[in-house]
Parts: structure tokens; C-alpha cells; sequence
């Protein structure tokens, strides 16, 4: 199925903290957001803005976010991280489907409808993206079981760092991030173009990969990321650092603030022209430099740069991408500070950041 069609992204693609951090959102603002798993949408509501206009190219992203809204919506908080999948269900998940069911649009219905074995299972790790991590997760505990339990119950930093680099940080590490991350891998296997079609930068994927991580692993207990725990364990385990759309304490606020998100399934530059998003003033557009050619990219800096009071952020993995020189930046005023705070901080620990306002 070709990527744009199928679920790609289910769970979790970034650090919601970072998010917020980034575009210190308040009342009054109406955020642009690509929708993704659906994560940083309902992420973005936590800081309370007027609007969220979320799209995406993927009918099934926006089909996704649908779900997890209905769910909310109509479960309560136990129900609803057992339907998705963080819990176990003590009911039937398709039975629970055709309740929620009622809340979806009805091309979101139809396309559940053709779902069953996906909602059976729970949707929060069913997507392309997530059903690689769980596979790579029991590979990765036949090579080095004892060490990824060891690395993710650390509570003490410290001790943390003497065993990154006395037992982690092993040329048999080095070479596993070398077979698994490079581009024949990316392209053939994991067929995202987002890992492969706009990479840049000087160093290889694995090095970059290795680089970021053991950086976040310096300064962060491994348990507290998310995304360790995708990678290495397959699943969330520790309910004080699930992402914030999954924890307990944030369910009521979002399940006051719903009505302030719609949907749109459309590309890019055909939503930043429409009528619909145009008030917006905070731009929340993830890992968009991926799918972008340099062009394109520059095409939507020129955009933030002709919009006063704006305040975006953008997300680089494998693109590496950089802010342009002053005198190409025009009306942005880049937040160096911050970026490189966040960059240290993320629980993802794979991005770098481009944080620009025309304030």
C-alpha cells in the first residue's frame, strides 16, 4: 500500500514538553498543526489555545486522530487506554469500536470498518512506524537483553553514565546502528521517505543516531524518553513518563477542549493559503523539512517571514537542515537559545529544532 494511504505513525512522534516550550502557546492563538499519529495535536491542546487546525496529507493520520478523539470523547479515562491499546481490555476492543463509532466522519468509519484485526489489537501500536519498533525491540533483546533492562531501570544519572560508556557504548552497539540505519535500510525496508529521500548533513544516519543518543543519555535517565522505550521494549511501561496524551492526570483537559480541533486531509502549501488557516499564528509542523526538497523548504520559511506575528516551530532529523544567514532570513528572528535547550531536553532525542518568530 502506497505510504500515503496507510497508517504510518499511531503512538507518539514527538516530545509534547518540547512542543509547548517551543511555541508558548496562550488563549488567544490558533495553532497549524500537522496531524501525524495525532499526538502533538492533542499535546497542543494542554496549552490551552483557542484553535488547533490540524491536517495531513494521509487520510489515515486524520482517520486516526478521529478515533482517539471519540474515544476520549466518550470513554472514560481506564476504557479508553484499554481500547487503545496502552492497557490491557478487559472488553472487546470491536465492540467498544461500533459504540465509538457514531463520533467519526463517515469516510473515518468507513475505512475502520476495514480495520477489525488493527482495532482488535489496540490502534496505539499498530502503525507502520510502531509495528517496526516492536519487531526491531525483540531482535534487539536477543542481542543485548540483560543490558537494555539494566539501561532502562536506572534512577540514578550518574550511574547511568558509568555504564553508557563502560558497557553500552560497545563497537558491537557502533555496528548494530551501522547495519540497521543507513539508507539501502531506510529506502527498501522502512520505505519512509522521510528517512531518505532530503537526508543532509556530514554525518552517516547510524553516527547521527548514535551521537543523539548517547548526548540524551548524558544528561536524561533513559526510562524518562519515550521513544527509549518504544525502540527497546516495544511498548510504554512507566505510566509517569507515558506521552502526555496518555496520562491519566491530563485526560479531563482534554476531554474539555476537543471541540477546538478540526481536520483537514490536504498537502502543505494548499492548507497555508486556505481560508480556514489563515488566522493562524503558531505553526506546530513537526519533521516537515523530510518530506520537503530544499526548495520547498525555502518556500515555507518565505512564508513565515511575510506573516507578522508568528511564532513556528520545525522539527530536523536525518535533513539536518539550518537556519538560512540574517540577511536570507528576513522578518524571522531565529531562537537559537531555545532550540539548542530543546534539542538537549526532548524525550525523542533524535531532532534538532528551528524555532523562528516575527514577533
Amino acid at each position: 500500500m502506497p505510504f500515503f494511504e496507510t497508517l504510518n505513525y499511531s503512538s507518539c512522534n514527538e516530545d509534547g514538553l518540547a512542543e509547548l516550550r517551543a511555541l508558548e502557546l496562550g488563549p488567544a492563538d490558533h495553532v497549524c498543526c500537522i496531524t501525524g499519529s495525532g499526538d502533538r495535536v492533542l499535546h497542543l491542546l494542554l496549552g490551552n489555545p483557542a484553535r488547533v487546525s490540524a491536517f495531513d496529507l494521509n487520510p489515515a493520520q486524520n482517520h486516526l486522530l478521529e478515533l482517539k478523539m471519540a474515544a476520549i470523547r466518550a470513554l472514560d479515562y481506564p476504557r479508553y487506554a484499554g481500547f487503545l491499546g496502552l492497557h490491557s481490555c478487559p472488553e472487546a476492543r470491536w465492540a467498544t469500536y461500533r459504540q465509538l463509532r457514531q463520533h467519526l466522519s463517515s469516510e473515518a468509519a468507513a475505512w475502520f470498518d476495514g480495520q477489525r484485526a488493527m482495532l482488535e489489537q489496540g490502534v496505539l501500536y499498530s502503525g507502520r512506524w510502531e509495528r517496526y519498533f516492536r519487531r526491531s525491540a525483540r531482535h534487539l533483546r536477543l542481542l543485548r537483553g540483560k543490558k537494555i533492562d539494566t539501561l532502562l531501570h536506572f534512577r540514578e544519572l550518574d550511574a547511568q553514565r558509568r555504564f553508557l560508556h563502560a558497557e553500552w557504548n560497545t563497537w558491537e552497539w557502533r555496528l548494530l546502528l551501522r547495519l540497521t540505519f543507513n539508507r539501502p535500510v531506510f529506502r527498501f525496508v522502512l520505505r519512509d521517505p522521510g528517512f531518505y529521500a532530503h537526508i543532509g548533513g556530514d554525518l552517516p544516519p547510524w553516527r547521527y543516531i548514535h551521537d543523539r543518543m548517547t548526548s540524551f543519555l548524558e544528561h536524561h535517565l533513559a526510562r524518562s524518553s519515550f521513544m527509549m522505550a518504544l525502540i527497546f521494549n516495544g511498548t510504554f511501561f512507566d505510566p509517569v513518563h507515558y506521552p502526555l496524551y496518555l496520562q491519566e492526570r491530563n485526560f479531563p483537559i482534554l476531554k474539555e477542549r476537543l471541540g477546538r480541533i478540526t481536520l483537514r486531509t490536504a498537502p502543505l502549501f494548499e492548507v497555508l493559503d486556505h481560508p480556514d488557516f489563515r488566522s493562524c499564528n503558531r505553526y506546530s509542523l513537526s519533521d516537515v523539512s523530510s518530506f520537503l526538497p530544499p526548495a520547498d523548504y525555502r518556500r515555507l520559511l518565505a512564508f513565515f517571514a511575510r506573516k507578522p506575528g508568528v511564532r513556528f516551530c520545525l522539527r530536523d532529523f536525518l535533513t539536518q537542515r539550518r537556519a538560512p544567514p540574517p540577511e536570507e532570513a528576513g522578518a524571522i528572528r531565529f531562537l537559537t537559545g531555545l532550540q539548542e535547550q530543546l534539542a538537549r531536553d526532548d524525550t525523542s532525542f533524535g531532532y534538532t529544532f528551528l524555532i523562528g518568530t516575527t514577533e
